[in-house]
């Protein structure tokens, strides 16, 4: 399964998520290639150390697509590697909030489930659909990679810009909800034991905000089917947002190979 290739989780001090996208099969059996396009939690977090090992990977751009209160509260400090650091904000101010703020704000009544996240996703893809144009604009400059894109969790603003791009790529669909879910063994469930004191403090049903607080596959399944209702893809959707096709074929032509190995 190229979802459990040992390179796929990359352990970097201070994060849990960051990840490679590459070894996936692809268009025409080709696969995507290897240290070219990661994706990520928060590198804000990465200690000196995990800074160090970034460097080691040559990454030139790291994509934030946090809001600026998220920046400001965990601030990135590149410590002198030459990259860039390009902020694209996704996210209502609802990502600046606590996740305890947010829950207690909501109320007891609010369903977390699976369908919620998929509306979520949904409008997050309507009303940033210039940003993640920007992203794969960005993403198409052989100039600008290896590059990392990241949010706070890298399962939500992180998930949906992976899954755009790995069907871009024509990675297999399953193989797409496959790798938004490895975020649930590389960070959710570490994330809820860590918040679960807090949660259950603050009167909040843990259980019943796991999906929020998780990446279930049923809600990134919806949302590209809406995508294939609405846009006849993701494709379809990064050309309505302003993607060229001439982006999109850079996109394939720069990240795949017939090298499987």
């Amino acid at each position: 399964m190229p979802i459990n290739d040992p390179r796929r989780v990359i352990p970097l001090e201070g994060v849990r998520n960051f990840r490679d996208l590459g070894g996936y099969p692809a268009l025409d059996g080709r696969v995507t290639r290897w240290g070219e396009v990661f994706r990520a939690d928060a590198v804000s977090l990465l200690t000196q150390e995990g800074w160090r090992s970034l460097g080691e990977l040559n990454i030139k751009t790291v994509y934030d697509l946090r809001r600026q209160g998220e920046r400001d509260r965990s601030p990135t400090v590149e410590h002198d590697l030459a990259l860039d650091v390009v902020h694209l904000p996704i996210g209502s101010e609802v990502a600046e909030m606590s996740l305890v703020d947010w829950f207690t704000q909501r109320g007891p009544e609010e369903n977390w489930d699976d369908s919620y996240i998929a509306d979520t996703y949904k409008e997050i893809l309507t009303e940033w659909n210039d940003v993640f144009a920007r992203l794969m604009n960005g993403l198409a400059n052989p100039s600008q990679r290896p590059a990392v894109f990241h949010c706070t969790a890298g399962k939500d603003r992180t998930g949906l810009a992976a899954a755009l791009l790995l069907d871009v790529l024509g990675v297999d669909r399953d193989v797409v909800l496959d790798d938004y879910e490895l975020t649930n063994r590389t960070r959710s469930e570490h994330r809820i034991a860590e918040l679960t004191p807090e949660l259950e403090a603050a009167g909040v049903d843990v259980e019943k905000v796991r999906p929020y607080l998780s990446a279930p596959r049923a809600a990134l399944e919806s949302t590209l089917q809406w995508l294939d209702e609405t846009h006849d893809g993701p494709v379809g959707y990064l050309l309505d947002a302003g993607v060229s096709e001439s982006t999109l074929e850079s996109l394939v032509g720069d990240l795949l190979t017939d090298d499987a190995a």
